[in-house]
């Protein structure tokens, strides 16, 4: 039974998320480059300007593909191949002042030129050739799977988002220290709109999971989680250079788990700040050690 009710819990917040993008008159490039007022690094820019930046990304994207991970707070570039700070861009935006709004189109690509050429805070380069040959038996798609668990360590909070993207080489973490009280109530109000009713038998899951979700839970995990954004922060990390990490490694930890491999190389990465890994802004210290904590203690 208490099995059971876990998957449906899990599959209607899964079905809640689908519910929300279903609508075909928005459509993925609507969600891709609207304007929501809602994620942390949104809310550095006021509405005019957040709708030329978005303006900016989207005549971007034309020429080259762009993603925002909008809750994570960081730009995926495909060409050239990057991951860029959203926060960083829309500081960068702003400070460019009426010239950005005037020209989204001109600032948005001066923006990302500029991030191209090097790498600074917020600012990771990529190589999509990250593997071309297994290594220790491992293809890109098990790496990615490795390094997933390389970044949740047993019996440590704190982990509230990971994201590893195989073909990009790129993944993320992204920790909250401590859920404030308010966000949490906000949460339990929330699930108390969610009710899947009595778990029976398999048609019981079936109903509950194909059944729209209530709007009330909807729209408050939408407000929960833009709330919580503004108490997280996310670590960007290059799968080639914890490959490189790795083979270095490797022969020190001969009978290692390649899960436990990456993890030493990778907590070394962020304890040195060694190239390779960012963050979408500046961590505070209590963040830095706990996605530490998180990538450097294995059970």
């Amino acid at each position: 039974m208490w099995i059971a009710l876990g998957v449906v819990v899990a599959l209607v917040v899964g079905v809640a998320l689908w519910w929300k993008f279903r609508d075909p008159l928005r459509g993925e490039d609507f969600y891709k480059f609207h304007v929501e007022r809602k994620w942390a690094w949104e809310l550095i820019l006021t509405e005019e300007q957040e709708q030329a930046f978005m303006a900016g990304l989207e005549a971007y994207d034309d020429e080259s593909t762009v993603y925002p991970h909008r809750e994570e707070g960081a730009l995926r570039v495909y060409h050239p191949s990057m991951m860029v700070s959203l926060f960083l861009l829309a500081e960068q935006f702003a400070a460019l002042g009426p010239q950005a709004v005037a020209d989204p189109a001109g600032a948005v690509r001066h923006l990302l030129d500029r991030a191209a050429q090097s790498e600074t805070g917020g600012v990771l380069h990529l190589n999509d050739d990250w593997l071309e040959e297994p290594v220790d038996g491992l293809d890109k798609y098990a790496f990615s799977s490795a390094m997933m668990d390389a970044t949740r360590a047993q019996g440590v909070d704190g982990g509230v988002g990971g994201y590893g993207d195989e073909d990009g080489g790129y993944g993320m973490l992204t920790v909250l220290t401590e859920m404030p009280r308010h966000v949490s109530r906000m949460y339990d109000d929330a699930h108390s709109h969610a009710s899947p009713g009595e778990i029976r038998n398999r048609l019981d899951i079936y109903k509950a999971v194909i059944e729209e979700p209530e709007p009330e839970f909807v729209e408050g995990l939408e407000r929960a989680d833009a709330e919580r954004s503004r108490f997280t922060n996310t670590l960007m990390y290059d799968y080639g250079r914890v490959l490189e990490g790795y083979r270095g490694m490797r022969p020190h930890m001969a009978y290692a788990e390649p899960s436990d491999v990456m993890s030493a190389v990778l907590a070394r990465m962020l304890a040195e700040n060694l190239p390779g890994i960012t963050w979408t802004r500046a961590p505070s210290p209590e963040q830095h050690q706990r996605a530490l904590d998180l990538i450097s203690t294995r059970g």
